[in-house]
């Protein structure tokens, strides 16, 4: 797994946000100056992925000036797009088939019947291509304490100040 302190690597996925597919590619937000914080789950749906994930829509840091946040999942564009929409999140979602979480050393080799389906893992990735912060767990189902949003909001507090605390992740409650 990419370590904090490395460099990122960089990637072009297909991606929607708010319903408009797109390619994502990292090095676009990097070279406009912008941090990308990447939230890798193996597919939508997951309790555990979508209790992290509405807390971070909660907290807003997709309106934050120069940070981006991207979720890259196993899943298409439309499944996450219906995802989205379904519990009004905000960021972006990128259908990963394997290579991002490849690259970043968080890919499952088999997982629930899926072959290369992301783990969920979490890296902030700065304007000059460093990883500020890098968190993994194996266990797709797992319940971090603290999650991994607690864990990353430090570092994204530190470096953007208008970034606000994050709402506690409540497993279990995830629909």
């Amino acid at each position: 797994m990419i370590q904090e302190g490395q460099t990122a690597p960089d990637f072009a996925l297909p991606g929607v946000e708010d319903g408009t597919p797109a390619v994502y590619e990292l090095f676009r937000p990097i070279g406009e100056g912008e941090a990308v914080l990447l939230w890798f789950v193996p597919t939508t749906f997951l309790p555990t992925a979508t209790a992290e994930l509405r807390a971070v829509g909660a907290a807003g840091w997709h309106d934050v000036p120069g940070l981006r946040v991207w979720v890259l999942t196993m899943d298409s564009i439309y499944a996450a797009s219906a995802y989205a929409d379904r519990y009004d999140l905000p960021m972006a979602f990128l259908g990963d088939a394997g290579s991002a979480a490849g690259y970043y050393g968080v890919e499952y080799d088999e997982w629930e019947g899926h072959y290369g389906a992301p783990k969920r893992a979490v890296f902030l990735v700065g304007a000059d291509w460093t990883v500020g912060f890098a968190w993994s767990i194996e266990d797709a189902f797992g319940r971090p304490d603290p999650s991994p949003l607690e864990r990353v909001s430090g570092t994204i507090e530190a470096r953007f100040p208008a970034a606000e605390p994050p709402p506690t992740v409540t497993y279990g409650q995830e629909s």
